[in-house]
């Protein structure tokens, strides 16, 4: 009876180390997949190698690029001085947050920063815009653009466009490895389809920049350029002519003071000495003399003036005059991928051989509409 229960109680205590030893054991919750982006994101026109613009997208708002199969030259900007591009921040207009596998539709495109998902991980991708830059309506100067593109070939004209707006866009990515066996799991975890997904990275945060192009033919067809470059040459010239009279009437009025100065001088003379002459009339002549004084003061300060006004609307009337009667020179600037400059004159002196090696590489998604 005694062997029986001190075989008991060893069965029980070993039945308790027993328990105590096992592990105790997790549940990790399942995660969904993300299937697709939002229409409104695949429908952007992503432009790559434009790192150089994420600190300054406004700078790439108002350039007018050359689109040639899969290269893309930046050739010139077109925007005004004083309505420069407006600029919007933003740190929590979230687009998508998801999780997804090496089967995500856009794995390795650029739409998502040329993330790749191997086969056997799971990314979290968070995608974000932070920047917005655009040009209003009224602030795109078509004058300019309506001159510069006047002897531009069809050729040309057809793939050339103009950037209205631009988009900074930031994509966070960190990436879950497949647990394989019974290992310990640190940092982050998951479940999904049964299989165990862990990591201990931080956040990789990339920049993509997607705009919102017009082709020129667009912009032109939208405008009379002949009217309005026209009409701008007619207010050049009225300006320029106004300007002219002002400085006319600004000269004749400077001539009229240094008439009145001249006949103050000279009345302040003759009673000087006329007050030398009489004695008796020195009272009056002090009078007299104080008088004509304070006239020759004010006519030399009015001569001043009339001076300094006549001159400085001579120069503002030549410069206009000048403005009118010659044409602005349209620099046009290419940069290629190793860093050399080249500028030219005019649109119309481009040429395929030019172009070939300048530009940047361009993928548009667009979501195929089912019919």
């Amino acid at each position: 009876m005694n062997r029986m229960l001190w075989l008991l109680t060893l069965l029980l205590a070993f039945s308790v180390s027993l328990s105590a030893q096992t592990s105790r054991k997790i549940k990790l919750n399942p995660v969904s997949l993300g299937i697709d982006l939002p229409e409104s994101y695949k429908s952007r026109t992503f432009i790559k190698g434009l790192s150089g613009f994420v600190n300054n997208i406004d700078q790439l708002v108002g350039s007018m690029v050359l689109i040639d199969d899969n290269k893309t030259s930046v050739l010139t900007r077109f925007v005004r001085q004083d309505k420069p591009p407006i600029i919007t921040t933003s740190t929590s207009h979230v687009i998508y947050s998801a999780k997804i596998d090496s089967k995500f539709k856009y794995n390795g495109s650029y739409a998502i920063a040329s993330t790749k998902v191997s086969r056997d991980a799971i990314n979290e991708l968070v995608i974000t815009d932070i920047a917005v830059a655009f040009l209003p309506e009224d602030y795109i100067p078509y004058v300019e653009i309506c001159k510069a593109s006047s002897n531009v070939n069809a050729d040309t004209k057809r793939k050339t466009y103009y950037i209205r707006s631009a988009k900074l866009t930031t994509v966070y990515t960190r990436a879950y490895q497949k647990v394989l066996g019974d290992i310990n799991v640190s940092g982050v975890a998951f479940s999904h389809d049964g299989e165990v997904f862990a990591s201990s990275d931080q956040f990789k945060v990339d920049y993509i920049v997607s705009v919102d192009l017009v082709s020129l033919e667009k912009l032109l067809s939208l405008h009379n350029c002949e009217q309005m470059v026209a009409s701008d040459e007619i207010a050049r010239r009225e300006k320029a002519e106004r300007s002219r009279i002002e400085a006319q009437k600004a000269e004749e009025e400077r001539r009229n003071k240094e008439n009145s100065l001249a006949a103050a001088q000279a009345q302040v003379e003759e009673l000087r000495r006329l007050l030398g002459q009489s004695a008796q009339a020195n009272a009056g002549l002090q009078r007299e003399l104080g008088e004509a004084t304070e006239r020759e003061r004010q006519a030399q300060e009015q001569l001043e003036a009339a001076r300094k006004q006549s001159e400085y609307l001579s120069i503002k009337a030549n410069q206009e005059q000048h403005e009118s009667d010659s044409r602005e020179n349209v620099i046009v600037t290419f940069r290629n991928k190793d860093g050399k400059v080249l500028e030219i004159k005019s649109l119309d002196e481009l040429s395929p051989e030019k172009l070939r090696d300048l530009g940047f590489d361009v993928e548009i998604l667009m979501e195929q509409k089912k019919g």
